[in-house]
């Protein structure tokens, strides 16, 4: 029988993976329920809004987008909390305010209410969203990192299509109930990733940086090696993780100040390419979509009910599109799926801003084109840049500014995703087709920095990433000071080689940077004697 308070192996893989999904279906229910809920009339009137001369498009829009505002606040917390409480009490502090905040929601009865809850519920997600990919990816071996958030990244689709589900349901009954039952129904997720958080273990290099030697050992032993600290596949990711911390702490990179400075680990490259990335994701145009799918296909001609099913036969659509990169990431690696994201995305949104165009000029037959290319767009984002923007800066910081780094990147996301959701109802209004077409052109000009400055990640421990993005002198260093970066991936993979279970990544693979023979006279390998001869290890900064 299988211990839950202790899980080992593969179910305790398997259980990390499903408490990371179970957080990012709860991001995906709350993306999706205000689609509905503000199209609710009961709801309208509660919010003063209930006759067509009283409806205002920007105070729906602050409703729906001042969430973000409360997750990029969560978010950017993580750098301090995250660092502070570890991985698992920042998620469940984060699961305990957003079912505070949705008790809120749920009895709201005008827009104050609304606006405060939506802002307090935010927070507890925006701690969430800020703190789980990392705490995956410090999980994951880097063989198929990928596929484990990717995972996660379809759960958020599925999340979406509850959401539309349920509120289609309720589209027939009448009164309060609607709206309210969908915004209390957040809680039941939330509780089961708090309750998730007490049968497994902390994150393996979070214990590591704060000296828990022997706990970190028996975490990576009940991942590998069935709670044997002295085997070799336990010591050799054990070695990598402490010599990647032992590099971090001599460059004395903690605080924020060295997350924006360049250096020798080039942190503020790393942190301009995680930003970078959310804000691309934003402004591909998803949210226009999601928060506002309902009124997309009203605007198409559809009646209300129809467009409310429309919607749920979208998240499917949706959800099947965000399976496929949890085969394809680690096979194809992040940049194909970057690049061809972002080309698909471009081609739907321009097809459906042309058919609303033609919907606008009176030709009803186009109606069909919108819908069939939301649709595909959507897949697309979902096979794509749904678990792309969440991945890549989970695996890019080193181990003391990963909190922190990721922080940054989600909390980019949000504002990308307030900007987007306070805007979307006025170009709606006034742009109408122009919306489509504007954030079909911006997908297009978003090929451009991928090109330029995104390099590949894909089969790379998190420490050899860490040293793929620093600067010669401490890749230099890296090879005398940190020999074991790398071991952990070389043996995962040559141990798949051996079984014939591996599938070689087509995406580029250059060799580890500590794979060269280390140079014994340098200042560097005089460090490392040091440490060898030393149990305290070497001297920091």
């Amino acid at each position: 029988m299988v211990n839950l308070f202790r899980l080992k192996g593969k179910a305790l893989f398997n259980a990390s993976t499903a408490m990371a999904g179970v957080g990012f279906l709860l991001f995906g229910y709350d993306q999706g329920v205000m689609s509905g809920v503000v199209a609710n009339q009961s709801f309208k009137e509660y919010m003063g809004m209930g006759t067509e001369e009283s409806y205002n498009s920007a105070l729906i829009g602050a409703i729906v987008a001042l969430y973000e505002i409360g997750c990029m606040a969560g978010a950017l917390s993580t750098g301090k909390v995250g660092d502070w409480l570890g991985r698992r009490k920042t998620i469940r502090l984060g699961c305990l305010i957003l079912c505070i905040g949705a008790v809120i929601q749920t009895a709201s009865i005008n827009v104050g209410m609304m606006i405060f809850a939506r802002i307090f519920t935010g927070i507890g997600n925006g701690l969430n969203t800020a703190t789980i990919p990392v705490y995956q990816a410090e999980l994951s071996p880097p063989k198929n990192r990928g596929a484990h958030v990717s995972f996660e990244a379809a759960l958020l689709a599925l999340g979406v299509g509850i959401a539309y589900w349920l509120e289609f349901g309720l589209y027939f009954v009448d009164g309060e109930f609607p709206w309210r039952f969908p915004l209390a129904f957040q809680m039941f997720f939330g509780l089961i990733l708090l309750a998730g958080t007490y049968f497994l273990p902390e994150s393996p290099r979070w214990l590591q940086s704060k000296d828990k030697e022997e706990e970190c050992k028996m975490v990576l032993a009940r991942l590998w090696t069935d709670e044997d600290t002295t085997h070799p596949r336990c010591i050799a990711e054990w070695e990598e993780i402490r010599d990647g911390i032992e590099l971090e702490r001599r460059e004395g990179i903690r605080s924020y100040k060295e997350l924006f400075s360049k250096g020798r680990m080039n942190n503020r490259y790393r942190v301009l390419l995680g930003m970078g990335g959310q804000i691309m994701q934003q402004f591909g145009g998803i949210n226009v979509i999601s928060y506002y799918l309902t009124d997309i296909f009203l605007q198409a001609g559809m009646t209300h009910a129809i467009a409310m099913l429309m919607a749920g036969v979208d998240s499917i659509f949706y959800f099947l599109g965000a399976l496929t990169p949890i085969y394809t990431i680690d096979r194809y690696g992040r940049r194909f799926l970057m690049y061809a994201g972002l080309i698909g995305q471009a081609v739907t949104l321009i097809i459906v801003g042309a058919a609303q165009y033609c919907v606008e000029a009176g030709m009803t037959q186009a109606s069909p084109a919108v819908i069939v290319f939301v649709i595909l767009y959507n897949a697309i984002f979902g096979a794509a840049w749904l678990g792309l923007a969440w991945l890549y800066p989970s695996e890019i910081f080193p181990t003391a500014l990963r909190a922190k780094g990721n922080s940054m990147s989600t909390g980019a996301n949000w504002l990308g995703n307030f900007i987007v959701a306070m805007i979307a109802p006025v170009l709606f209004q006034y742009a109408k087709y122009w919306t489509f077409l504007m954030f079909g052109f911006l997908n297009i000009i978003f090929l451009v920095p991928i090109y330029l400055w995104y390099p590949e990640t894909n089969g790379k421990s998190l420490e050899e990433i860490e040293v793929l993005f620093a600067n010669d002198d401490f890749k230099a260093d890296a090879r005398s000071i940190a020999p074991s970066i790398g071991n952990s991936s070389a043996l995962e993979e040559k141990r798949d080689v051996e079984r014939g279970s591996r599938v070689p990544s087509i995406a580029s693979r250059p060799a580890s940077v500590v794979k060269e023979a280390p140079n014994t006279d340098s200042a560097a390998a005089q460090i490392k004697n040091e440490y060898d001869e030393k149990a305290d290890g070497p001297n920091y900064k």
